[in-house]
């Protein structure tokens, strides 16, 4: 599923890529795609518009129009935009065609159909992205803040890291690799956790998102960037995906569980659900 550093790249490749270019008129295949307005205006307000700009709130690929208008993507668990040339036609699985000027054009194709598009005014806009929590990676996230928000509620750690109005743009791949960092297990109630742990899970999240962006995403099955490349962060993982396999910090085996409704990863002996063990601190345990 495109996150933060999934999405943040779909975003500068879109800047770099199409930010100026016409779109001289939308081809919708497929109407669930377009959850507001209906189909037939959403593919009425993007003929003869220019895209300005590109953005991303959380999981939210915002593409700016000088109509005034926000095209906003959520790309779900396989969404892909691709631009052709210099991508070969893709031929399946295809939801959207922007066809741009220069004789280009921008697929959003979906193996899984889950995708959503939605064209919102200023207005329509801001009130979609209220809700929403601070972005990991800008000063506002600060290493106080996620103890002030949830230090007192007994609800699971993971499932708070997953609430994107707790924190924006986490999902189920970085917070494994999160919680793997801190040696947090990912059933700890938030109101367990010290004032060190919370500090090693600002850290660990402000790392392990900003190694996502460097290494343009993680593809462990459908995401690609615009010019169909995958990524290259699973080449970095620990415990996403790695059932079965020795724990990469000690003689433990990393287990796959369900954890809040989602398939969870995470190595039992060095994230113990009662906390570290009797007498050691988060560093002995690294």
């Amino acid at each position: 599923m495109p996150e933060l550093p999934e999405v943040e790249t779909i975003k500068e490749d879109l800047r770099e890529l199409v930010v100026g270019s016409k779109i001289e008129r939308a081809e919708v295949l497929d109407p669930s795609l377009v959850e507001q307005p209906q189909a037939e205006e959403f593919a009425r307000r993007l003929e003869g518009v220019r895209i300005t700009g590109t953005r991303r709130r959380a999981k939210h690929l915002i593409v700016e129009l000088d109509s005034g208008d926000s095209l906003v993507f959520q790309l779900k668990i396989g969404g892909q935009l691709l631009l052709v040339p210099p991508v070969e036609e893709p031929k399946t699985a295809l939801m959207l065609i922007l066809h741009l000027d220069a004789d280009r054009r921008l697929f959003l194709r979906d193996e899984t159909g889950f995708t959503r598009a939605r064209l919102l005014d200023a207005e329509e806009l801001e009130e979609r992205l209220s809700p929403l929590g601070p972005e990991p990676l800008e000063e506002g996230f600060d290493a106080g803040y996620l103890q002030r928000k949830i230090g007192s509620r007994r609800a699971q750690i993971k499932p708070l890291l997953l609430d994107q109005k707790v924190v924006s743009g986490i999902g189920n791949i970085y917070a494994d690799e999160i919680l793997y960092d801190t040696r947090l297990h990912p059933r700890r109630k938030a109101n367990t956790l010290s004032e060190e742990e919370w500090k090693a899970l600002h850290a660990a999240i402000r790392s392990n998102l900003a190694a996502g962006v460097e290494h343009r995403g993680t593809t462990v099955r459908l995401y690609r960037d615009v010019l169909d490349r995958p990524g290259e962060h699973q080449n970095y993982l620990r415990v996403f995906e790695k059932h079965g396999r020795p724990c990469p910090g000690c003689e433990g085996e990393v287990v796959r569980e369900k954890v809040g409704g989602r398939p969870s990863h995470f190595c039992p002996e060095c994230q113990r659900e009662n906390g570290p063990k009797s007498g050691g601190t988060l560093e002995s345990l690294w």
